[in-house]
Order: C-alpha cells, then structure tokens, then sequence
C-alpha cells in the first residue's frame, strides 16, 4: 500500500528549491538596483494608513529606499554573497518556513541538526564535551551562562529571586579595561545591581593592559571574607581592539582554587581550529575555560550566522537546560549549511589566511621608528613562530594564543612618546586613518581610541568579509609610507 512518503519527501524539497529560487532572484533584483542597473522611481511618501500591496510593489519599494540610502551615503551597502554566504540567506528563509512544522516534527528536525552542528563546533575547536547555545546578540551567551550560574548556585533562586541574593551577593568580576558596556548589559538583563560587577586592575600599558591576577586573587579573597559569592570571571582571549590575551594559565589556576566559572571571549579563540589534525579528532587538549563565546559568522565572512557559546554542563548541573532555548525557529541550520559547504579545510584555510595577514602587516609596520605597534607581537617571545610553523607542529593552547595576533594596531607618535598622544597627534592619526580608507580600501582599517594611547588604527582580519591578500598588504603599505 502506498503510504504517500515519497510524495511527502518530493514535496518537501520541491518547496525547499522553490524558497531557494525566490530568496536569490529577490537578491539579485535589489543588487541591480543599488548597482543601477535598472532604472527605480523615487521612494513613495508613506500612506496615513496601512495600504495592502502586491508583492512587487513591495519589491519596488524596497529598491527604492536600498537606492536612496546608498546615494545618501555615497557608497553601495548591500554586502558581497559568496557561495557559502547565499546558503545561509537560503537557509534563513527555510528556517522560517520550517517553523509551521508540528511541534513534534519541529523538535525531531531540531535535534538532528543541533546535535550534527554541536559535534563539528566542539571538534573544529578542540573544545571537548561541550554544551552547545545559539544566539543572535553576541553577549546573550554570557547572559544566559550567568543566569544558569545563579540557578546552581542558589537553589532557590527560581522561587525567591534577587530576594536570596541578598545575604550572600553573586560577584563578577572583569578586566577594568574591557568595555564597562558589557557588565552593564549582563546586569541589566539578569535585574543585577552593578555593585555586584568588580573591575579588576589591569596590567601596565606594555603588558596590554591584561587582567593582574594577582590583583584578582586579592578580590576574590576580599569578597569571600565580606561573605560574597564569587561566581564568575570575564577573561579575553583578544581583548576588543588591541587583541591582547589574557594570562590563561593563572586564570585557570585562580578558578580552580576558588570555584569560579571562567569565560573566554575574544578573536583569537578562532586559533584553537588551526591545531585540529586533519586526519584525526580525537586528540582534545585540556579544557582551557568553563564556556567561551565565538563569533562565527565574523569570523567565517558569513553574515547571519549565529553566535555560539560552548560550555560545560558538568559545571551548571541541573542549571544547563536554561541555557537552551529551541523556540519555534531553528537557528542553528545556517550555520550546520556553512559549516558543511566550507567544510573543515576550507575554515581552517580562512582563519589561517587572516592570521598570517596579521602577522605579515606587523613584520612590515614594526620597521617603522614613527608607527607605535599597541597590539600583541604575533609569533610569542621574541616573534620567531609563525602560524606556518604551529599548523605544522601543533603547541599546546596557552602557548598558540601568544603566538597568533588577532588584530593590529599602531599610531602615528612623536620621538620618544610613552604615553597618551597629544590632541594634535589624534587628528594627525585620524587623518591618516581616513587617507588610508579611502586609497588602500583593500586592507580595511577602523579609526579606534585607547583611553591610554589617543587615537589609533586598527586592522583585524577575522572581521573582514575577504582577508586582503600579500599584493593588497603591499598596495596599503606603500600608501601608508608615501604619508609617513
């Protein structure tokens, strides 16, 4: 008897390349458009009611304010969609359409493509056994491990709330120098007051200005002393411009000795995929920290994408279901369609071009007596490891964040300048940074202040949509030299 599955499964994908032909001729209208290539009237007024409109009035609409936006702006705004970026656009739109499943469909779809997406992160990472969270706003990982803490810390902090946070107050503690932006976010979210963050002390200008462990450890036997509950450290693995690793190994010691949860965030979390052999994954190193987040879709050129924080759910037993939120819509199929259309090599390949990019512009700046170099020297002590070399003979994972650099940074100073610029210096930067912008685009830089140093240009591949190549860098550089 025919049970009509296969008409189900042809209908299924009949829909699925149907939704495909749709999105990328709806793309490929509005590229016209903006590159004007086809002729677009003048946005209409907006009605003083809700109109009803055809689908290509809409269409024509939209093209119309994409084209008046670009021309305000002197530039073209819709991003380049190479073949791994038009998949997640595809997916996007199928996940939308997979929402109208049947719960139960819904959840078993779900659960194969999380579990298939979970593997491959915590392989391509050499993060081990790990709790998997998606997320669209980059900090709603470390919001909802923070959460998930307070839950196993308090047992009846379901039923109670802030009320038993009283008696014994949570602390979190962060880098001084890390945005305040952050902390602030994860106490507003979580109905925290900010007397429950620390700022730990930093380290000298020279040191990055990293997290002083020492001065951690004074804290956090301080707060337990006061009858506070240590719960929490924000440590960066690339701090957010100058790319600066904190020192993992004391961190880890510290959390350990004092059971606190210990989260990594920042670009060069993106090096762990550079040390996975590639005919093996089943050697995992040590876990390097309790949860780290990774900003994949910065870091693969695929916009859309998820965010992901990993974790361990040995940590927040009985906790760790609240880091889940399945939710009618199934986040995590563009990234499982990515990961798979650029497959292990081809990610590794990118992450690995962005750092040798990092690592070639600073070999080229350093010879520069006027430029000061205010991000980590790649190649660790004494600069002599390249990423080449730790591909071809892998380090252990302290070692490799020393070795790789995420972002480059310099500035424009006078002779013999230790500190913080003078304004004139600023504008001279600025003016640089904008010069550069507009004559050497290839290598794109960003215009950046460092509370300690004034303004500064910053370079970071792993936020580029294409890594320049060895002819872009020496293209940037010989505008860079004409100016200097």
């Amino acid at each position: 008897m025919d049970t009509g599955t296969g008409d189900h499964g042809n209908n299924s994908k009949s829909v699925v390349g149907e939704i495909e032909f749709q999105v990328s001729q709806v793309i490929g209208r509005l590229e016209e458009a903006v590159e004007g290539r086809t002729t677009v009237a003048p946005p209409q007024a907006p009605p003083g009611t809700l109109p009803t409109r055809t689908d290509e009035d809409i269409f024509t609409q939209l093209e119309a304010l994409l084209v008046e936006v670009t021309q305000e702006e002197g530039g073209g705004i819709l991003p380049e969609l190479n073949a791994a970026a038009s998949l997640a656009l595809v997916c996007h739109a199928v996940s939308v359409f997979t929402s109208g499943l049947e719960r139960s469909h819904l959840q078993q779809l779900t659960s194969r493509i999380t579990a298939d997406t979970n593997k491959w992160l915590s392989q391509l990472f050499r993060l081990g056994d790990c709790g998997v969270c998606y997320h669209e706003d980059q900090l709603e990982g470390i919001v909802r491990v923070t959460r998930s803490l307070l839950h196993a810390k308090y047992p009846h902090y379901m039923q109670e709330g802030y009320e038993v946070l009283k008696s014994k107050p949570p602390v979190i503690y962060s880098n001084i120098a890390s945005p305040l932006g952050i902390v602030q976010h994860i106490c507003r979210q979580l109905g925290l007051p900010l007397h429950c963050v620390r700022a730990v002390p930093s380290t000298t200008l020279f040191a990055g200005h990293k997290m002083d462990v020492a001065a951690l450890e004074r804290l956090v036997e301080e707060d337990k002393s006061a009858g506070r509950l240590p719960l929490i450290v924000l440590a960066d693995a690339g701090m957010p411009i100058a790319g600066h690793v904190d020192n993992l190994t004391r961190l880890q010691e510290v959390c350990r000795n004092h059971d606190l949860w210990l989260h990594l965030r920042g670009h060069s979390l993106a090096a762990l995929a550079l040390t996975v052999p590639s005919n093996s994954v089943s050697l995992v190193p040590p876990r390097i920290s309790d949860s780290a987040t990774l900003p994949v879709s910065t870091w693969l050129g695929v916009p859309g994408l998820p965010s992901v924080t990993l974790y361990n759910p040995t940590g927040i037993t009985g906790a760790s279901l609240l880091l889940d939120h399945p939710g009618r819509r199934l986040h995590a199929l563009p990234l499982w369609a990515v990961l798979q259309k650029m497959g292990q090599g081809g990610i590794q390949d990118r992450i690995k071009e962005a750092f040798e990019s990092s690592e070639q512009l600073w070999r080229r700046l350093i010879k520069y007596p006027c430029l000061r170099m205010l991000s980590q020297q790649p190649g660790g002590e004494g600069g002599v490891i390249t990423v080449a070399d730790v591909i071809a003979k892998p380090v252990n994972t302290n070692l490799l964040f020393e070795v790789v650099a995420s972002a480059v940074v310099f500035q424009f100073v006078p002779e013999g300048c230790q500190g913080r610029v003078a304004p004139y210096y600023d504008k001279l930067n600025s003016w640089l940074g904008q010069i550069l912008q507009r004559d050497a685009p290839q290598v794109p830089v960003e215009l950046c202040e460092l509370e300690h140093s004034g303004v500064v240009l910053r370079y970071c591949p792993l936020e580029a949509v294409s890594i320049p190549t060895p002819a872009d860098t020496d293209t940037f550089v010989n505008c860079l030299d004409q100016q200097l």
